[in-house]
Order: C-alpha cells, then structure tokens, then sequence
C-alpha cells in the first residue's frame, strides 16, 4: 500500500487528515491520546449510522479473535473484580479504551485510512515532541521534560513508541523507500523522539531504545558483509552516546549514574534515598508482601494503595510521589491476586499472539510490517509496564488501544484489497476466450 490519496473520497480524504493531525499532536495538546480515541470512535459511531461498520467482514480472521479473547477477558476480570470489592464508578474509566475498540477499528475501516498516515504521522508526533521538550528543558528550564502529558514518565515512553514507528517507516513505507526526502523526514522525526525521550529523563524507555536501534541497525544493513553491519550497530551507538552527552547532565548521566548507586544502597540498608530507584524497590517488596497476605484476589485498589501509602510515611516519601506500585504485574498482584495477574498477562499475550499469526500468514511484506509493528508495540508497552503502572493512566490506555486498532485496520484492509485482486484476477481469466 502506497500513498493513494487519488483513490480516496473527499469524505475519507478529510478523515485521514483529522487522523494524521490527532496523531502528529498527540503529545503535545492537552489529553492527545484521549483526543485520538475521540477522533477514532465518532468515525466508528459514522460507520454504524451508514451500516459501513464492516465488523463482520474482519471478524472472519482468526488472529482478531484472539485480540478479542484477551482483552475480553482482562475487562471482564476488571469489571467483576470491581464489583466484587464495591468500587466506584471511577473505576471503570479504565477500561473505556478498550471497550472503544470495535468502534475505533469502525473508524480506522470506514477511512480507508492509508498507512502514511501511520508512518509520517508519528515521526511529526516525535518531531514536535522534541521540539516541545527542548523548548521545556533548555529555554524554560523546567527539568523533565512532559511534553502536554501529566509526567515525564509517560512523555517520554510515548515519543520512544513515535520514534520506533517512524524508524519502521523508513524499511517499510513504500513512497519514503523512493524518496530521499521522505526518508530525511522519518529519521528526523525518529532522532527528535528518542531526543525527548532523553530530555523527560524517562529511564524505563531507554532500554527500549537501545534495543531497537540495534535491530533497526542490523536490519538496515542485511546483506552486507558482517563487519559492516557491526560497524553500522557501533555507529549509531556513537550517536547515542552523543546524544546523552548533548543532553543536560542532571536529566540523562545523573539518572543513569544513580541506577547503580541507589538500588545498591537499598540492597544492602533498605532505605529509600530517591524517588525514583530506591523507591521503586520498596514498593515492589511491599507488594509482593501483600500478594502473599492474600495471593488469590488481593486487596482491592483502595486498601492496596492506602497500605502503600501508610508503609511509605515512615521513608518520609513526599505527597507528591503516587501511591502505586510503578509495575503492572505486581500492582495487580497486590491489588487483584493472581486473577488480575492473570487477565493481564491474557492482554498482553492475546494481542502479541493475534500480531504473530497475523504475520505468519502475511504473504506482503507491507503487511508483515504491520503485524511486526504490532509486536514490537506490545513489547514496548509491557517493557514500559516492568517499570510504571502503565495500564493504570489514562494515556497510556490509550495510546496502546488505538495504535493497536490503527495496525489491525492496516493489515485487515490490506488483505482485503489482496482477496479483491485475486478474485478480479480470476474473472478476467474466466472471460478469455
């Protein structure tokens, strides 16, 4: 698939441009990823008013029940989870997201959306989060730079995720493979995401962005002789390096430095002397105390974070810092029991697994990328989870649900219009004399 605004009808032609204008501003407008899923879900709720949903035709790929089963089942755990322990109606925000994606997917079909959308999209996100962040951290001097998010961590994850989009539309997007300029566009993009990465000081994402470099690296220069390749993954080590020396000490080396020297002292004395390693580990150990008090459903959302919250007044932990565990598996685990643990995992596992089957049976290597973007983006987000109550903000909700669902439309479009040109194939060869 290709750049094919000519195809489009005016109607779809101004809803891939209120996408790619949702996308390229998610991170810095006020509640972007919520704007997004907005944009998404009244185009879905447009496709049901003109019985275009086409929910039935996409249905009938088996990789998308298994997206289905897992998210079911995490809501319907939440849910029953929520009504066993009398929670309030707050509580259920959450999984609004996720009961939006049938209509978002509407959306994405009803569209047409066309996967520039997706690629130039995200590198202007990434783009503008770095001009943001380097406005914040190096004019105003805020520190960590946010972005329009309410917390470095969170801006900082998200412009990794913008950039690892852009970096894939450099291998896969068709027109920037044949146009320099396109290319220049999604490297800028993708160098100007991992640079506000660095500016929010978000060390969760930075393993993230080692990792994938490297395989964008040895990706980029396959065929090549294998010195070259190493010598391509060493340089853009280089460039890294540079970046993080380029960056204000106290947002990246500082924060790097302490890793060590924090999670050190905490080992051996038990104290918390930051609030962002020693912490962490202190809130991890005392969670684990709690799955073990009641390892079956746990103690609920509102005991579980007033225990936190009486355990971390005797380290004089600041207000400020949030009364949760800052990892989703062992939040859960304190909160809901191995039932919530269960039914997260379920999320995580059903999504990668329908992306892989997806990609096992893409025959395009266009449709490969999205199935592969697709995994890549469940990793990120559970690699982010390891480190941050990912599932427990809003923005983060999301922003995975809706690229989740964008991906999916991608490829589902993508082998309808495959099943249109083989059958159009064999009634032309039915007609030759």
């Amino acid at each position: 698939m290709d750049i094919e605004n000519h195809t489009l009808t005016r109607g779809e032609l101004f809803m891939n441009a209120v996408v790619f204008v949702a996308v390229s501003m998610i991170l810095v407008v006020p509640r972007g990823p919520s704007l997004l899923g907005i944009v998404l879900a009244a185009m879905g709720i447009l496709a049901f008013a003109q019985k275009n949903a086409q929910l039935a035709w996409a249905w009938q790929w088996p990789p998308l029940k298994h997206m289905a089963l897992g998210t079911a089942f995490f809501v319907m755990v939440g849910i029953f989870l929520g009504i066993w322990y009398n929670t309030k109606l707050s509580y259920y925000e959450a999984f609004a997201p996720f009961l939006l994606t049938p209509l978002m997917l509407s959306g994405v079909l009803l569209s047409r959306l066309q996967p520039a959308v997706l690629w130039l999209g995200s590198a202007t996100g990434a783009l503008l989060a770095g001009v943001y962040a380097s406005f914040q951290s190096l004019v105003l001097l805020t520190g960590r730079a946010t972005g329009n998010m309410s917390h470095p961590i969170i801006f900082g994850d998200l412009a990794v995720v913008l950039s690892c989009i852009a970096l894939f539309g450099v291998l896969y997007f068709d027109q920037a493979r044949r146009t320099v300029w396109l290319r220049a566009y999604l490297l800028l993009g993708a160098s100007m995401g991992v640079w506000a990465s660095l500016l929010s000081g978000t060390k969760g994402g930075w393993f993230s962005i080692v990792m994938f470099l490297i395989i964008f690296a040895w990706h980029i220069s396959a065929g090549k002789p294998f010195w070259a390749r190493f010598a391509g993954i060493l340089g853009i080590m280089a460039l890294l390096i540079n970046g993080v020396l380029l960056a204000p000490t106290e947002l990246v080396w500082d924060r790097l430095e302490g890793i060590w020297h924090h999670s050190q002292h905490w080992f051996e004395t038990g104290e918390i002397t930051d609030w962002s390693i020693s912490v962490r580990l202190e809130m991890w150990s005392y969670a684990l105390q709690l799955f073990a008090q009641r390892p079956i459903l746990g103690w609920s959302g509102d005991v579980a974070t007033a225990k936190l919250a009486e355990h971390l007044q005797a380290f004089n932990v600041p207000a400020s810092i949030p009364h949760v565990f800052e990892n989703d598996l062992l939040h859960y685990a304190a909160v809901s029991g191995l039932l919530g643990v269960t039914s997260v995992l379920a999320l995580y596992a059903g999504i990668f697994i329908g992306f892989w089957k997806f990609e096992k049976q893409s025959t395009l290597q266009t449709r490969s990328a999205f199935a592969l973007m697709g995994m890549l983006l469940v990793v990120l987000i559970f690699e982010f989870s390891l480190t941050c109550n990912v599932l427990g903000r809003s923005s983060f909700r999301y922003f995975f649900c809706e690229f989740t669902v964008i991906l999916l439309g991608l490829m589902i479009m993508s082998a309808k219009e495959d099943a249109s040109s083989t059958w159009h194939g064999f009634i032309l060869k039915l007609k030759q004399p």
